[in-house]
């Protein structure tokens, strides 16, 4: 499994919104290695995929930043390999790193949402 690598070569495209938020739109092959075993007969992108892509959104926007924790996350319907997501990150600072609040959707809707916290 290699979700932040993964995930910056399933870009599709990015942009800026405003001084302090991205969108992004990503695609993840279904050949990927880990729908083999997520979940065989039934494969669904796994969640730290999808963390992985809202952290490459805001990198793609702020730099080289790691993901140092994720204060909350919530899974409200599954993601499919060969599904367009958009993703939106919005972020701000504190305590020396930035806290990105991100959203990951299909075109049938909200998927996941969290928020990470981000250092250079």
């Amino acid at each position: 499994m290699e979700p932040t690598r993964d995930a910056a070569a399933s870009l599709l495209d990015w942009s800026r919104v405003g001084d302090a938020g991205a969108r992004a739109r990503f695609r993840f092959s279904g050949a990927l290695p880990v729908f083999i075993g997520h979940f065989p007969g039934q494969p669904l992108l796994p969640g730290v995929y999808q963390l992985a892509a809202i952290a490459e959104t805001a990198r793609r926007a702020l730099g080289t930043l790691d993901v140092v924790a994720c204060e909350r996350a919530k899974w409200s319907a599954p993601a499919y390999p060969e599904s367009e997501l958009l993703v939106e990150a919005h972020w701000r600072e504190r305590d020396g790193g930035v806290l990105v609040d991100g959203t990951v959707s299909t075109a049938s809707g909200p998927c996941a949402s969290c928020r990470l916290i981000m250092r250079g």
